[in-house]
């Protein structure tokens, strides 16, 4: 009575016991992460790698100019947060006043989006720093190694498919705000490939020891002498003084597995978890959604202190993921962000708008957010682990901006309420609840649409699949060790097993 049909068909990949398992968000990502298992390097490396790689295959969702988290966990050990997200910058700024462009973009569907962008929209970036130091705590590979595949992308170029081509489109016009930012992405839609011989240079120079690390001047001085001159925010003592930090996750027991996920002062992971702990579990998908969209809305309200956003559907937020498995068993679930990205180049380095947010920062760059200058902002990505007691366990993550918390929580439900297996979970139709409206791919029952109805759970139905509702990219371990990589065709799923 209750039957789903799969909005959209993910990708899989398969693999026998002691395989490596990779999904992401590109083949460029892919082909990284799959050179460092091939080398023999750990699921870190493997992440790291395609992380590094994103920044070319998956160029405004990924760059070295933002932040995210690394959940990792070793056999046999609990797992750890390496949280590396933005810091609020300004440490001994002064009075600098940041140079601040507001964007209002007019989109197909006659939607009006209002962007904040430009130098002083920037916060402090982590990525670096964040990278180099999950390779020295948990890779083995030598950083050349992990590095190759970017350098080898970038000086190249990539040909984008069809979904990053269209988040160029998208937000065009922040990425043409300043030249340096327009020659990187006006040729991708004159049809050529992607190129950045500056980020190239830059990783060659990390490769090669020619610059140490994330506290290097030769990195530090170009983007301090930068942001000085054009009205950022980001300075020198900034720069020297972030650190990644290490932290326990948060973690909930759902039937006989538990969910592991990124704790506080990020909200995202625990508005998945609240929601789940206020929704009973339930096998019957006409009980389940009504309780878990409401759920998420009172979950989302408590954890952020602020109404939800009415759920506008051209919100696009540059977020991607890469989840991996290695032979050994060690697993790592890497989600990092761009924002919407600045429309600022320092060095072939895209810098995030994360000030210019209004999810994260709802008062704008210009307001009282309240955060002194070097504390970590929140985020909503999640990155998360749930282990059964079968010893099986499914590692995920998406983008999405606001869609995280709704991704997550309903395949986690579809998982380990309905039984379903990850592959049909993730293609099943996603359901996001926002204030007024409530989001719906297609495929839902006509019963259960009505129930929503019944209970006046108001629903707009979308026509197709779309990477509105994020992408999540999984990996599965089976309690006899064969392992399965799923992919998120919403949000370009690659996926690829290594024997």
């Amino acid at each position: 009575m209750y039957e789903e049909i799969a909005a959209a068909m993910p990708v899989v990949a398969e693999g026998g016991p002691h395989a490596a398992a990779v999904a992401c968000g590109s083949a460029t990502t892919l082909g990284a992460a799959v050179a460092a298992l091939d080398a023999g390097g750990t699921a870190v490396d493997a992440a790291i790698a395609g992380a590094f790689a994103a920044a070319v295959g998956e160029p405004t969702l990924s760059s070295l100019g933002g932040g995210g988290f690394l959940l990792v966990q070793e056999p046999g050990d609990d797992p750890v947060v390496w949280d590396f997200f933005v810091d609020v910058p300004g440490l001994g700024a002064g009075t600098r006043e940041p140079h601040v462009e507001t964007l209002s973009v007019t989109f197909a569907s006659g939607v009006e989006q209002v962007f904040h962008a430009g130098w002083g929209s920037a916060a402090t970036p982590g990525c670096l720093s964040g990278y180099l130091g999950a390779l020295a705590r948990w890779g083995r590979l030598p950083l050349s190694d992990v590095l190759a595949p970017a350098i080898k992308a970038a000086r190249g170029g990539v040909l984008l498919d069809d979904i990053q081509v269209s988040f160029i489109h998208v937000i065009g016009a922040i990425l043409r705000l300043t030249p340096e930012s327009a020659a990187l992405y006006d040729p991708v839609l004159a049809g050529e490939p992607f190129r950045n011989e500056a980020y190239a240079d830059l990783l060659i120079a990390l490769a090669d020891g020619a610059i140490g690390g994330a506290t290097d001047p030769r990195f530090i001085e170009p983007i301090d002498t930068a942001m000085r001159e054009n009205g950022g925010l980001v300075t020198r003592e900034d720069l020297l003084t972030y650190r990644p930090r290490e932290r326990t996750p948060i973690s909930l027991r759902r039937g006989d597995a538990r969910i592991w996920t990124n704790p506080a002062p990020s909200f995202g992971g625990g508005i998945v978890l609240d929601a789940l702990a206020q929704t009973p579990a339930d096998a019957d998908p006409a009980t389940l959604w009504p309780r878990l969209l409401t759920s998420l809305r009172k979950a989302t309200t408590d954890r952020r202190r602020q109404d939800l956003d009415a759920g506008s559907t051209q919100v696009i937020r540059g977020t991607t993921h890469i989840s991996v498995i290695d032979a050994e068993g060690r697993v790592a679930a890497l989600s990092m962000s761009n924002g919407s990205g600045s429309g600022v180049v320092v060095e072939g380095i895209s810098f995030n708008n994360m000030l210019g947010e209004e999810d994260l920062n709802p008062h704008g760059p210009h307001g009282n957010h309240g955060l002194a200058p070097g504390t970590r902002m929140g985020s909503m990505m999640a990155p998360s682990l749930a282990v059964s007691d079968d010893g099986s366990l499914l590692v995920a993550g998406t983008g999405g901006s606001e869609r995280i918390r709704s991704a997550l929580a309903t395949v986690f439900a579809r998982v380990l309420d309905l039984q379903m297996p990850p592959t049909a979970a993730i293609g099943a139709p996603r359901l996001h609840a926002a204030a007024e409206l409530n989001d719906v791919e297609p495929g839902l029952s006509p019963e259960i649409l009505a129930v929503l109805r019944d209970l006046d759970i108001a629903v707009r139905e979308w026509p197709s699949a779309d990477l509105f509702f994020g992408g999540v990219h999984a990996v599965r371990r089976t309690a006899n060790g064969t392992v399965e990589a799923i992919g998120d065709s919403r949000r370009g799923g690659a996926v690829a097993v290594v024997d």
